[in-house]
């Protein structure tokens, strides 16, 4: 007996709905940053001001993301991302009516920045769990791809807007930014297939405290995903301490900030690209090999950063390994909605993005620390010393080096997840 070819996801009505959402909230939320940092700096006159609303929508997205994981299992996932994305609208919405009363402040800003990134704890969360409902097991890659692309967009397309929307007037791109959220909600709510929350067991915890706990615990005894989180760990810290070593050095050695924003637009134009031809590598190969040989071959790149400190060619090896990663990104993280049971999915999710998201700002910060006081060189090989470790970890993962190619994933029981 043939089997039934899957419907196309171009074909999915509901996948559609919520992909669409999804990619104008990306470039609300791409706008977000940069409008904000340019609104501080032009209120305050003070840079270290602007890094504080900045880092404010860290904090929050911090704070909130375990919490807002064990709520979105508890929640009807539809009605938590419609109501997000109102009250995203709302929030932003704060701003341009400051302005118009001129009455616009720093801790103002401080406050959106910091409500804007507790609210996008629960986004990320819930459109995990809606998409888990509506794509089959084995069209899960090709969804995961299009996530990839979709935070690409977002990534490129925001701040440019944003910068230009600025010129017109300070306050537009916060005008904007509230009509995209609203749009992306109307999306989210044109979502027919019913999205509930999780049936929950009899004896299923109450306390939120005691929730996000099983939600860590069931992250270290599923031991791929256990895995998974160890090593994404090293790769944020390694990975992103190499990219701050190396923008730092230009600033410092005298580029512009317009080159600063080419090299950006550069690197989330080969993330895009990347996307979209990631769909085609994990169809054909496995995504436990997919992921070694990315994570190795970023290895081999990096570690010749130090040959030169031209930006052309930090843009050249920042590009390729951007070009890379998306397919990684896309095949471990279908793996993962995969094996996850649904009323996993909230808490599971959030827990896996916060433990292993914990070591980038170590990563960050410690990047200028080294660059001033060791120099760029030293600097750049001791972050590559440790992404060696991560491709040690995933060559040596027998969890991950057996994740079979994304069309294979209807096979996989999520027992298999179990420890």
């Amino acid at each position: 007996m043939t089997e039934t070819a899957p419907t196309p996801l171009r074909r999915n009505p509901d996948y559609v709905r919520l992909t669409g959402g999804q990619v104008v909230e990306a470039v609300g939320s791409g706008m977000t940053g940069m409008a904000l940092l340019l609104l501080t700096f032009e209120l305050t006159g003070s840079s270290a001001q602007a890094g504080l609303v900045s880092a404010a929508y860290g904090v929050g997205h911090l704070a909130a993301g375990l919490p807002a994981g064990a709520l979105v299992d508890r929640w009807d996932r539809r009605r938590t991302l419609v109501v997000t994305g109102l009250l995203l609208a709302v929030v932003m919405a704060t701003v341009p009516i400051a302005g118009a009363l001129g009455t616009i402040t720093f801790g103002h800003l401080l406050a959106v920045a910091l409500v804007e990134g507790c609210l996008a704890s629960f986004i990320w969360p819930a459109g995990r769990a809606a998409i888990k409902t509506i794509v089959p097991p084995e069209q899960l890659g090709t969804a995961a791809t299009v996530t990839q692309a979709r935070m690409s967009v977002g990534s490129l397309v925001g701040p440019a807007l944003s910068g230009a929307l600025f010129a017109v007037g300070h306050v537009v791109p916060l005008v904007t930014n509230a009509v995209l959220y609203a749009l992306a909600a109307l999306g989210y709510r044109s979502v027919r297939t019913p999205l509930p929350a999780p049936e929950r067991t009899p004896d299923a915890s109450t306390g939120l405290l005691r929730e996000i706990g099983e939600g860590l615990r069931w992250v270290w005894r599923t031991a791929p995903i256990r895995d998974m989180v160890a090593i994404g760990m090293v790769l944020n810290l390694a990975a992103n301490g190499i990219f701050t070593v190396a923008i730092l050095a230009l600033q410092r050695d005298g580029l512009p900030p317009q080159g600063l924003g080419l090299l950006e637009s550069a690197l989330g134009a080969s993330a895009l690209v990347g996307a979209l031809l990631a769909g085609l590598l994990l169809r054909r190969l496995r995504v436990g090999t997919v992921t070694i040989a990315v994570i190795w071959s970023m290895v081999v790149l990096l570690a010749l950063m130090p040959l030169s400190p031209s930006v052309w060619w930090v843009g050249a090896l920042g590009c390729a390994v951007s070009l890379a990663l998306p397919a990684v990104n896309a095949g471990m993280g279908a793996f993962s909605l995969h094996v996850t049971p649904d009323a996993m999915q909230g808490r599971a999710g959030s827990a896996s993005g916060f433990v292993s998201s914990a070591m980038m700002p170590l990563g960050i910060g410690a990047a200028g620390f080294l660059l001033e006081h060791w120099g760029r060189t030293p600097a750049l090989l001791t972050y590559t010393a440790l992404l060696a470790v991560a491709g040690v970890l995933v060559s040596a993962s027998r969890h991950i080096r057996t994740i079979p190619r994304t069309d294979e994933f209807a096979r996989l029981p999520q027992a298999a997840a179990s420890a």
